[in-house]
């Protein structure tokens, strides 16, 4: 019996494996929310992953100490918006990457130039 139920879960369980994809191993913090992010502020850090993920990570790729971006996700005054620091994790200090401007209504997002405006 037990030989012929460790085959069965293995066959059901092989497809889920094969089909799944690697999740980006990122960290986010939420200061306005005292670190423990809602609901909105993680598909805020979502959109920011889907179309800024390949060139962050592209950008830190040489970190020994932490190979993929940390983001700071703030609520900003308007409804639906958010700002996003993408940070570089170092041993000894995080440095700043990109802002990035989202509003999860709309579904867009925009890296600022350091003062505020558009790139």
């Amino acid at each position: 019996m037990k030989r012929l139920l460790l085959p069965l879960l293995a066959a059901l369980a092989l497809p889920s494996i094969i089909d799944a994809k690697p999740y980006p191993r990122h960290k986010f913090t939420c200061p306005d929310s005292g670190g423990n992010c809602n609901e909105e502020e993680r598909a805020v850090v979502k959109l920011v992953n889907d179309k800024y993920w390949k060139m962050l990570s592209d950008r830190i790729k040489e970190n020994k100490h932490y190979k993929y971006p940390w983001y700071f996700v703030y609520k900003d005054s308007r409804e639906c918006k958010y700002r996003v620091g993408a940070k570089e994790d170092m041993p000894t200090h995080v440095v700043n990457m990109e802002w990035i401007e989202v509003d999860i209504c709309k579904k867009t997002s925009k890296i600022l130039y350091r003062d505020g405006r558009y790139r």
